[in-house]
């Protein structure tokens, strides 16, 4: 057994009694025993109880040197080591360890009742200064107390980890309320919050932009859907590496190819050289090119709801100057701004006729938009402006489920068609019949696929013809409202539903009264009539003559 006096507060408990079970971690720790006298090594190996400490011994070694060597090489949570080595000394050893391993924790072994050896070992901080001989209860003390302090630390990782990993979604988050408007006013818990986590102090003046990613739809086409998604993802990394490595904590991620940032103190004055650097290392590094609308200066956060406005409206004005630039809102004339407004709207209505297969409005909605157009003064602005065009459709028909170069059977390199047309008329006609081409594909996909439903639809009619039949139930079955479905069902065959269902009624009564094994109340049964007489009045409505009558001329 072992003998060691321990320089530590001492503890009267039964042996037993510091094996309990402590909170921490499951893994276990490793320890590495450092001793030039192997003897000495050898009884601590095996007469501490490691496993109940939730400890193992990583190695045994006789010299700082081999000690020094396999912390380089391997993870060490615990050193024990005697102070007392020749060449490198246990305290020599603790230094450089100390250095690789700043958590590394520290049990010092030594034969010497010498204070200077003990103060030094303070200095590096060591978790104890035992003295040989070793009594095996006091080292399992101070054992205890080692795991504690490392159980804590591994617990405060662990939490500070946690945190880490939720700090980008709690700074999205309160970045999302700001924009949005959700704390007006005076809100001190909330920016204080806002200083805390984004870097934002609400009483600085700032800027904001607002990130847009170009063409998403069309420039990642040619990639698988996860290869894309991976894309996009490592853009948004990009931009907060670029964000981060200037300590800017204000990325705000919008949608999945838009993004804001709000811009303050030191970060203020060099606002736009750093989003062109943003832009111009996007080019450099991806299949994809993005566009930044910058407000004017604000004076607080108090309007930091103009201020955004005023980057997104920047921004909305990449259908006339185009992509992959800084677009600043303090350079945008007024005309422009309603042009842009106006033309979004005529594009969404335009769109909005293609959908339905109305193609005289659609005509007319093309007119507004090249009427629009034509107000513009340069000839790279058309150019600029028919090229958003067709991403906005892009995007519009990806909303649908739908490709527009699999619509039409082109390639995103056949675009470059639009630069070799010279006049506007020839970009409208152009426009023109690849719009009405995408409309009529579309309403013959809504057709077929509608005329598969009312397949469908009359096949349970004729199925359930002897049971009740109401439009509620039908369009609950193929999850449609009763009205939608009805005007579906009406527009496909020409007849409303209820009619529908009559006819289907009288023409198998027909066909079931040619039998004679049926009598004329069981005919009615089968084809969904309860009452006879209702039936009868049905069918003399439909045929001019009651069921009888027509038996007999069968």
């Amino acid at each position: 057994m072992l003998k060691m006096k321990c320089y530590m507060m001492g503890s009267d408990r039964p042996l037993m009694a510091l094996f309990r079970k402590l909170p921490g971690r499951n893994e276990m720790y490793n320890v590495l025993l450092a001793d030039d006298e192997v003897l000495d090594l050898r009884g601590m190996e095996r007469f501490i109880p490691w496993s109940e400490l939730r400890m193992k011994v990583a190695a045994v070694v006789s010299s700082g040197f081999a000690a020094l060597d396999y912390i380089r090489q391997y993870p060490v949570d615990i050193l024990i080591t005697d102070i007392r080595m020749p060449i490198m000394s246990g305290l020599e050893l603790s230094r450089e360890a100390l250095q690789l391993l700043p958590q590394l924790k520290i049990i010092f072994v030594s034969g010497y009742e010498d204070f200077h050896y003990a103060k030094q070992a303070m200095e590096l901080n060591a978790q104890s200064y035992v003295l040989k001989p070793v009594e095996d209860e006091e080292m399992i003390e101070v054992l205890h107390k080692v795991k504690r302090q490392l159980d804590h630390e591994a617990q405060q990782s662990r939490l500070q980890s946690d945190y880490d990993k939720t700090l980008p979604m709690l700074r999205n988050d309160m970045l999302h309320e700001l924009l949005d408007g959700q704390h007006e006013g005076e809100d001190a818990l909330f920016h204080e919050k806002l200083q805390v986590h984004c870097g934002i102090d609400p009483n600085k003046p700032h800027r904001t932009a607002v990130i847009e990613i170009d063409d998403v739809a069309w420039k990642l086409n040619a990639y698988s859907e996860s290869e894309a998604k991976q894309i996009v993802y490592q853009l948004y990394q990009t931009l907060m590496e670029c964000c981060e490595e200037l300590q800017i904590l204000s990325l705000c991620r919008l949608s999945s190819r838009q993004f804001a940032l709000v811009l303050q103190g030191e970060h203020l004055g060099r606002s736009e050289t750093f989003l062109r650097e943003l832009i111009d290392r996007i080019e450099i590094g991806f299949p994809v090119t993005i566009t930044i609308g910058l407000s004017s200066t604000a004076a607080s956060l108090a309007w930091i709801q103009t201020s955004y406005q005023e980057a997104r409206q920047a921004l909305d004005y990449k259908m006339l100057a185009g992509k992959s630039r800084l677009i600043l809102f303090s350079e945008m004339e007024s005309g422009n701004v309603e042009d842009v407004q106006s033309l979004e709207m005529r594009l969404d209505a335009l769109f909005a006729e293609m959908s339905n297969y109305r193609l005289v409005q659609l005509h007319d909605e093309l007119g507004h938009v090249f009427a629009l157009i034509r107000r513009m003064k340069s000839k790279s602005t058309v150019y600029n402006v028919a090229i958003q065009i067709i991403s906005r459709l892009d995007a519009y028909l990806a909303g649908l489920n739908e490709n527009l170069f699999q619509l039409l059977g082109m390639r995103m390199e056949n675009l470059d068609i639009l630069f070799k047309f010279e006049t506007m008329d020839d970009i409208q006609s152009w426009l023109r019949r690849r719009v009405f081409e995408i409309s009529e594909m579309l309403h013959i996909k809504k057709q077929k696929k509608n005329n598969k439903l009312l397949e469908s639809v009359c096949a349970y009619v004729e199925e359930h013809l002897d049971q009740n039949i109401a439009l509620r139930d039908v369009s609950n079955m193929f999850s449609f409202s009763p009205n939608h479905l009805g005007v579906l069902f009406k527009q496909g065959t020409g007849v409303n539903f209820s009619d529908y269902v009559v006819d289907r009624r009288m023409e198998k009564a027909c066909l079931l009264l040619k039998d004679p094994h049926y009598k004329i109340f069981e005919v009615a049964g089968r084809v969904g009539y309860k009452n006879l007489t209702y039936f009868s009045r049905q069918f003399k409505d439909k045929y001019g003559m009651t069921p009888g009558d027509y038996r007999k001329q069968c």
